[in-house]
């Protein structure tokens, strides 16, 4: 394939597709209409085993278009299909837009511009979209312009409406592969080769493509400036059928990626929050973390003698700051961020828990990091981690803290409060030594 002048062109518009022909017809159309011109860009369009092949309706933008038509005789899911598209990718920038989704006539040369002025450098651009119904479906089908009235309030881009507030635009750069949905995007090749593109893995729907921007994200540690989100990036996303197994299919990829990624920052996206919500949770508990290593908190010598000598014959999950250095039994796994990761230690809160079977530990021993946790948090640690353990023990070191110096970083401070909320749920004994103070629960 090559565009009109045989030069190589400066975007490859990757578009995957299953079973969509009228969709995917529009979505080419669009590309017909663009600013940028025609030999500064192509399309690779992967089916991904449709019934009826979708080449019939590629071809009929051969002549407009420099594309080309890559089939998979099989479902082999998303991940496959664009990396199988993304392969034939000539230019150094790939564009992924989804084949439900009409692009603004200017929205390749806004992706075509952010790359050029990086020079080089490593970056994603994310575009929005806007969430049609039938009224500007119809339109666009028709060739007619998109009027203010089909693009209300209820037809925007939720994550733009969950990030509208000024703090949440604050928290963007603390992780903005949280953002990072394909239908209107683009990354540098380089960085998509060298993270091994989208996870295969991932046959079912959903999170695959936050997977893919959360590794180009820690790829580059996790630099700031490296996301843009450009709101004048349009796009206009098709209505289509959802099936509502799509929901369950996508908890078991979130599950995996969990399992892939042990950090608190893919744990959070477990509960069920808005795009808005988790970009702060993560931003918080990455600043809770330096936070209670700068104050002190978390030390081993704050465990108690006692509790010291069972660790080093238990099953036991221990969690804090150095906590990797204590001797503890076989079968036993450590949450230290101050250790490297492995396969006994992980840079998770406690929340989810999902590595452990039930039962698989004597005892869960947290030093202090739970004193940092969400007041939704807490409970969702102890609950399940109750099930994974006969008791848990959590531990607050005698370090003087000033809980307001700390904010907007929560510190549990108030023991007595914490004891009395706590009493009802669970059988609990508060035990007072020279370090730290021991809270029992089982």
């Amino acid at each position: 394939m090559s565009t009109a002048n045989g030069r190589r062109p400066a975007l490859s518009v990757v578009v995957p597709a299953h079973n969509n022909g009228a969709a995917l017809d529009a979505t080419l159309h669009s590309l017909t209409r663009q600013t940028l011109p025609r030999d500064d860009f192509e399309v690779i369009v992967g089916d991904d085993g449709s019934t009826v092949a979708l080449g019939p309706v590629v071809d009929r933008y051969r002549d407009r278009l420099a594309v080309e038509y890559v089939r998979s005789d099989t479902n082999r899911g998303r991940s496959a299909n664009r990396n199988a598209a993304a392969a034939r990718a000539r230019a150094d920038t790939l564009m992924f837009l989804d084949a439900d989704t009409v692009a603004h006539p200017g929205l390749l040369e806004r992706h075509r511009d952010f790359h050029a002025d990086r020079a080089g450098r490593p970056g994603v651009l994310l575009g929005q979209r806007y969430d049609l119904d039938w009224a500007g479906a119809d339109a666009l089908r028709r060739g007619e312009p998109i009027v203010p009235a089909m693009l209300d309030a209820e037809r925007g881009d939720p994550r733009l409406e969950d990030i509208a507030h000024p703090q949440r635009m604050r928290d963007f750069p603390s992780a903005p592969w949280v953002l990072g949905l394909t239908h209107n995007a683009s990354v540098d090749r380089p960085s998509f080769r060298r993270v091994g593109g989208f996870d295969e893995a991932m046959v079912k729907w959903g999170f695959e493509d936050l997977d893919f921007f959360y590794r180009v994200f820690h790829l580059h540690g996790a630099p700031p400036e490296l996301f843009h989100l450009d709101v004048d990036a349009c796009s206009y996303h098709l209505p289509h059928f959802r099936r509502t197994t799509n929901g369950l299919a996508s908890m078991d990829n979130m599950k995996y990626m969990l399992r892939k990624h042990l950090r608190y920052d893919v744990e959070v996206l477990y509960a069920i929050n808005t795009f808005g919500r988790h970009l702060g949770r993560i931003r918080l508990y990455r600043d809770a973390i330096d936070a209670y290593r700068r104050a002190g908190l978390g030390r081993p010598a704050a465990l108690p003698a006692t509790l010291r000598e069972e660790l080093a014959t238990s099953r036991a999950l221990l969690i804090g700051h150095g906590v990797s250095t204590v001797d503890i039994g076989a079968g036993s796994h450590t949450f230290d961020h101050a250790a490297p990761p492995g396969d006994t230690n992980s840079h998770l809160l406690g929340t989810v828990l999902q590595q452990f079977k039930t039962g698989a530990l004597d005892v869960i021993v947290n030093v202090d990091l739970w004193r940092c946790l969400l007041p939704e948090d807490l409970p969702a640690f102890l609950t399940r981690g109750l099930l994974k353990a006969d008791r848990i023990e959590l531990v607050a070191s005698h370090v003087d803290v000033d809980q307001r110096a700390l904010l907007p970083v929560p510190l549990v401070a108030d023991l007595d409060y914490l004891v009395d909320m706590l009493n009802p749920n669970f059988a609990l004994t508060v035990t007072t030594h020279d370090a730290a103070t021991q809270i029992t629960l089982r």
